[in-house]
């Protein structure tokens, strides 16, 4: 580093040697620092330089120990001797010296150590790396050389120890009023984190309680073989209540089966309540409520309506109308409610100020509305009742869905969010999908990430329906959510939802669980859920990937390799390992020279 003890003398080793190829090796943090001595040379700043020096047959690795005890600090390993060049740590300034350490060198060394490195955590950091390495002789700059039998002790020595004490005394008091004073402030922030933890337990049981009411209110009820009905509901607040997966939100499905005069309808309703998680939820309570309160009083087995299918939508109207507006403005309510003729295909249907209904006829995907006709319920209007009427033919399949499925963020993670205004891309994404739900929300994701919650009602009329593709398992939802957080780089959030027992989640959870520990940096801790990952799956590319990154962080090289080729071996055309995989095997490849053959296999 920079201090004169070191780099006073430079200048007159530069006359000496006078050479116009003489380079000094530092680290960047300290050139900028050693150049007011003077100096002409040019720098070779190991920062940029992958911390290692090839010079002719010689092979030097640097490993940074910042503020032991400067800014840019870092220890020179010679591999082919097993000799650590120190630096200040490791040295002593006693007057008596002796060239070679003994079993007490611990007691010749503390008291600078205490004085100069800043703290113990520094310390331990430089300390942590050292012991890492394969060493034979350790050799400080003013100090003893240390042998290897007495290397591992002396740290563990080292690591107990007090630093940062070299502190003028009338400053000590003060000191340790402020450390005191740090210390309550970290019981404080300790007990205030405990009652944040408290209330978010608290926060997250009153969300699942109110996924509770909600579910029995979502019916699908519909059973019709010729009036086909799915349905998806991907609510956007997410969270996890002992252990388990739960989202809330202000969208709301349902559907059912009603008989007028005689002839056989499918109800169906899509709607979005206003507000976000609970106050959307609110409203969601509401409207199912009140629609499976009418939906009782008027379907049922053997149950025949004398009332008109068009009366019957006029009055459902009018009693949900009526019961939000007593909320006066505070709960509003978009939605399409709408009735399908099993036989004829008729389709009877309101949009009080919903995104526009969607039909998808041989492969063209078109709205069947395109104007706005009725107000929210619950918002006093201008326009009235409108009710709409369109013919179905066979093999049309209709898709009513909320605002979600429209409001993409197109640039999911980047700091300024791109949302999509084109409302003709839904369109375009259901002409791509076939109609079907399950490739729709998927692909959905894939073009942006939805900045609301997002729900879907598919409506087919005698069609030959593929339910597999249109049934949306929560596991399902539970990994679009997840990977909605990794694209927002949000990967503490992601982590929050996959807490809990690792031994009963599946492989590419855990896999998820090590891939944002590592964009965390917390490598060590990532390989835990990896391996576990690859214990249930042992071909599971992404999970050998990133394994394989996690141990390169933590400089395991050899390891890394042996999960890299087997990646490379099922799928060797990613990006990312076809740039890194053969940088890796070159720098084995240097190491194997350097250390021969038989450490190497070692």
């Amino acid at each position: 580093h920079q201090d004169p003890d070191l780099c006073a003398a430079v200048p007159h080793l530069e006359k000496l040697i006078n050479r116009d190829d003489l380079t000094i090796v530092t680290h960047s943090r300290m050139s900028v620092l050693i150049k007011h001595y003077g100096l002409t040379s040019s720098y070779y700043n190991i920062d940029e330089n992958d911390f290692v020096l090839q010079a002719g047959k010689k092979y030097l690795q640097f490993y940074t120990t910042p503020y032991c005890h400067s800014p840019g600090a870092f220890v020179t390993y010679e591999p082919e001797t097993k000799v650590l060049f120190s630096g200040d740590i490791f040295g002593g300034l006693e007057d008596s010296w002796h060239f070679l350490a003994d079993e007490h060198y611990f007691r010749h060394i503390e008291g600078f150590h205490m004085a100069y490195m800043p703290s113990r955590d520094i310390l331990n950091y430089a300390l942590r790396k050292i012991e890492s390495l394969d060493i034979d002789l350790i050799a400080p700059q003013h100090g003893s050389i240390i042998q290897r039998k007495y290397i591992a002790e002396l740290i563990e020595k080292m690591k107990q120890m007090e630093c940062g004490l070299y502190i003028d005394r009338k400053y000590s008091q003060d000191l340790m009023r402020t450390i005191e004073k740090l210390n309550n402030l970290q019981t404080e922030f300790e007990v205030s984190l405990d009652e944040i933890k408290h209330l978010k337990r608290g926060q997250d049981g009153d969300y699942f309680l109110t996924t509770l009411l909600m579910k029995p209110l979502m019916n699908e009820l519909n059973q019709s073989g010729k009036v086909t009905t799915d349905c998806v509901l991907i609510q956007k607040k997410a969270f996890l209540f002992k252990e388990k997966f739960h989202h809330l939100g202000g969208d709301f499905n349902m559907t059912g089966e009603l008989n007028f005069r005689g002839q056989n309808y499918v109800m169906f309703f899509n709607g979005d309540g206003m507000g976000k998680s609970m106050q959307g939820a609110g409203g969601a309570l509401v409207m199912g409520t009140v629609l499976n309160s009418i939906m009782g009083r008027v379907s049922g087995p053997g149950r025949v309506l004398a009332t008109s299918p068009e009366q019957w939508i006029k009055e459902c109207y009018d009693e949900i109308q009526t019961l939000f507006l007593s909320f006066d403005g505070a709960m509003m309510f978009s939605g399409i409610l709408g009735l399908v003729n099993e036989e004829t295909g008729e389709l009877l249907f309101i949009n009080a100020e919903h995104p526009f209904l969607i039909l998808y006829r041989n492969g063209k995907a078109s709205f069947v509305d395109n104007e706005l006709t009725m107000r929210k319920f619950g918002c006093p209007s201008e326009l009235g009742f409108h009710l709409q009427k369109f013919q179905l033919q066979a093999g049309d399949v209709l898709i009513a869905g909320s605002d979600g499925k429209d409001d993409l963020n197109l640039k999911p993670g980047s700091q300024r969010p791109e949302i999509n205004f084109d409302y003709s891309l839904i369109l375009r994404q259901v002409e791509k999908t076939g109609g079907n739900l399950k490739p729709l929300v998927k692909s959905l994701y894939t073009v942006g990430e939805p900045t609301d919650d997002l729900s879907m009602i598919r409506v087919g009329f005698r069609e030959s329906r593929n339910l597999s593709e249109n049934t949306i398992p929560e596991a399902l939802v539970y990994k679009l959510k997840i990977s909605s957080f990794i694209r927002n780089k949000n990967y503490q959030k992601a982590l929050e939802l996959m807490e809990g027992d690792s031994e009963k989640q599946n492989a590419e959870v855990l896999m998820y669980r090590g891939y944002c520990l590592i964009r965390e940096r917390r490598y060590l801790k990532s390989l835990k859920y990896l391996t576990r990952s690859l214990q249930l799956k042992p071909d599971y590319f992404s999970a050998l990937k990133y394994a394989g990154m996690a141990h390169y962080f933590l400089g395991n090289y050899k390891k890394t390799e042996e999960y890299w080729s087997q990646a490379i071996s099922l799928k060797s055309e990613d990006p990312f390992l076809n740039k890194r995989y053969p940088q890796l095997l070159n720098r084995l490849e240097k190491q194997k020279v350097l250390l021969g053959h038989k450490q190497l296999q070692e």
